[in-house]
């Protein structure tokens, strides 16, 4: 039996401020189901911004750590991640528009167990599509279809969850303040930074106050903006609001926790986010918190309680429905399914391709059910040893094939896999020859937002060797 963790006290007082900082799972999870629809052969493509496990992952822990420096009382939970065979009529299914959405998610609903479909999570569906990614506001946020060239940065993921919790893109209605936050100012998908600045406040960014500045970052670097040659990680207050009123008035399958809202600066009664307590010691004296998360609004809080159970009581600080549906931003547009090519240098190199990485994520799934069968730390251990050194055979195996296939491309087939290289580089931390493939792709492509991607992630990966060798 777990312990339970009691603390008496005469008097608590918990300062919540901004230097607080909180566990992904101390917060309210926001659940999510990713299934990878896999083709005909039960593979991924080669090619892609979201086709391994590597570049999910980081989009997923990218999305954890933006709301969590944002102060917003949300994190991720990913209840599931799992590839999908059987169902390679959607391989290819586009996110440009909502047909494909809708049609997937019926034939979701109609075979939930086929497609893995949940009714107590958002549904995140991956395929070898070439557009970007689309999901659907309230009441119909149980769904994101996403293709392989979603181009928000660092997480297209947040982005698409955003518009499932009712937010809407900052320049929409285009050239209007009409995205229903006040606190967000005019924007346009097209315009620069100081472009930006002018429009609202007629300067050039850096001759605008420190104010304007911030205003101006809020939305430029906004999860919800276009604006992709800056990271996306900014929500303003309001966007905060929306995201927490519409996860509370889906608490009862969209969180893996309940919140219970205390607020000192609003008199409620119920603990809601639209009536929250306005004391902690109102909310205590309410009761029913076990395995709740209470979510503090920035400020200082005192109770007399004496007895506080915190094994089963979270707290977290917290900073200050449409029916049509809203696709992420698609910088650019490369092939990715090359095992198809007409080249047959290039579609037997991808095949094998696709083969390493099939062989390594069995190995990841045989070695995790051995791991949670093994009784001993020390044979998990060797489980976990043994997965990674076989699991990295079939990787490097990969790239072998890629660097094959590489040798026989030409055009966007070519840009396609270097792209790849340079990803798969970047992720298994060899910075060097990430940076290598990233300047192939950035001095031959004629399509300037992969240009852009491909310089933004040289200098990334630059900074990251600088900090390495310091």
């Amino acid at each position: 039996m777990k312990p339970l963790r009691i603390y008496y006290l005469s008097l608590l007082i918990l300062m919540i401020s901004l230097s607080l900082t909180c566990s992904a799972f101390a917060q309210v999870p926001l659940r999510i189901s990713i299934k990878f629809i896999l083709d005909a052969s039960d593979n991924r493509p080669a090619t892609g911004n979201l086709n391994t496990d590597a570049e999910i992952n980081t989009e997923f822990t990218s999305a954890i750590n933006i709301l969590a420096r944002a102060y917003t009382e949300f994190s991720v939970d990913r209840i599931e991640f799992v590839d999908l065979s059987g169902l390679s009529q959607w391989y290819s299914t586009s996110a440009a528009t909502i047909d494909g959405r809708d049609q997937l998610r019926a034939a979701a609903i109609a075979a939930p167990a086929t497609y893995h479909w949940r009714t107590d999570a958002i549904n995140i569906y991956i395929n070898g599509g070439t557009s970007s990614a689309i999901s659907d506001f309230p009441p119909n946020n149980n769904i994101i279809l996403m293709n392989q060239w979603c181009g928000n940065t660092p997480s297209c993921i947040l982005h698409e969850m955003g518009h499932s919790l009712n937010l809407m893109h900052t320049h929409e209605p285009c050239c209007t303040n009409q995205d229903a936050c006040a606190d967000t100012i005019t924007d346009n998908s097209s315009w620069t930074k100081d472009q930006l600045a002018q429009n609202n406040y007629g300067c050039l960014y850096a001759s605008c106050t420190v104010s304007q500045k911030n205003a101006v970052d809020l939305v430029y670097n906004n999860v919800m903006s276009y604006h992709t040659d800056e990271p996306q990680l900014r929500l303003s207050p309001c966007q905060m609001d929306r995201v927490s009123s519409q996860a509370y008035g889906d608490r009862n399958w969209i969180v893996s926790k309940i919140p219970v809202y205390v607020n000192k600066y609003v008199a409620g009664t119920s603990g809601t986010f639209a009536s929250p307590y306005m004391t902690l010691q109102g909310a205590l004296n309410a009761g029913g918190l076990d395995n709740r998360v209470l979510v503090l609004q920035q400020g200082a809080y005192t109770t007399s309680q004496e007895l506080i159970n915190f094994s089963l009581l979270d707290i977290v600080t917290r900073s200050g429905p449409s029916s049509f549906s809203l696709p992420g931003v698609q910088k650019y547009i490369l092939p990715v399914e090359l095992e198809k090519s007409k080249n047959p240098g290039v579609s037997n190199a991808i095949k094998s391709v696709q083969n390493e990485d099939r062989s390594a994520r069995n190995v990841e799934k045989t070695a995790a059910s051995a791991e949670a069968n093994a009784v001993r730390p020390e044979e998990k251990t060797a489980i976990r040893a043994d997965a990674n050194s076989r699991a990295k055979f079939h990787h490097d195996n990969a790239i072998k094939g890629l660097l094959g296939a590489e040798q026989f491309a030409e055009g966007n087939e070519k840009l396609a896999i270097q792209l790849e290289l340079a990803q798969r580089y970047r992720d298994a931390g060899d910075c060097g020859n990430a940076i290598r493939f990233f300047k192939k792709v950035a001095e031959t492509t004629d399509q300037p937002g992969l240009k852009e991607e491909a310089l933004s992630q040289i200098g990334r990966c630059g900074d990251k060797k600088n900090n390495i060798g310091k």
